[in-house]
């Protein structure tokens, strides 16, 4: 019989993907005094949800994508559901692929998110003009593209200490 202190760090463990990622939505969606920053913000949570998809998908579902894009929308105003849709695609599309980046380099690793977040986050200004019923500005969805790449590797080293203190998964219940 398992403990419930055993449980409890059990729960508190599964869900510091989801935690770490609802705490980067808050960082993007912070008012800054810089003028024209939001447009650029990086998109923080794009990263988490690319990073977990490769190394932990056993914590970070279709499901806590799906909170997670609904709650990034909350926080910065987007269209309802925009957020969740794309979270949700850059999920399946990253797990389908995980392993070919587990076990290389981590510039593999980053090459690998150099390629989906742009198309992501195409994908969500076409949304976006969709919804809105006219086309939006591109240029600062390429720009915002570019700084989420280029700060990519920051994101990783900080979820990969959070990785590290996870605890290990069996070879058996290992995803794909």
């Amino acid at each position: 019989m398992e403990s419930p202190f055993r449980r409890l760090r059990g729960a508190i463990a599964g869900a510091m993907p989801f935690l770490i990622a609802v705490v980067l939505a808050m960082l993007i969606s912070v008012p800054l005094q810089v003028p024209h920053v939001g447009a650029i913000a990086p998109y923080l949570t794009l990263a988490a949800v690319y990073y977990w998809a490769v190394f932990r998908p056993d914590l970070f579902g279709y499901g806590a994508a799906f909170c997670l894009g609904l709650f990034t929308d909350i926080m910065t105003g987007a269209p309802l559901g925009l957020g969740a849709l794309v979270l949700v695609a850059v999920l399946a599309v990253s797990v389908t692929q995980r392993r070919f980046f587990l076990g290389k380099p981590f510039h593999i690793l980053w090459w690998g998110f150099a390629l989906i977040a742009p198309v992501a986050m195409v994908l969500t200004w076409l949304l976006a003009s969709i919804y809105s019923g006219m086309f939006l500005p591109i240029g600062p969805v390429l720009l915002q593209a570019v700084v989420t790449v280029a700060l990519f590797p920051a994101v990783a080293w900080v979820l990969g200490r959070c990785h590290a203190l996870l605890p290990r998964v069996p070879a058996s219940a290992k995803a794909g």
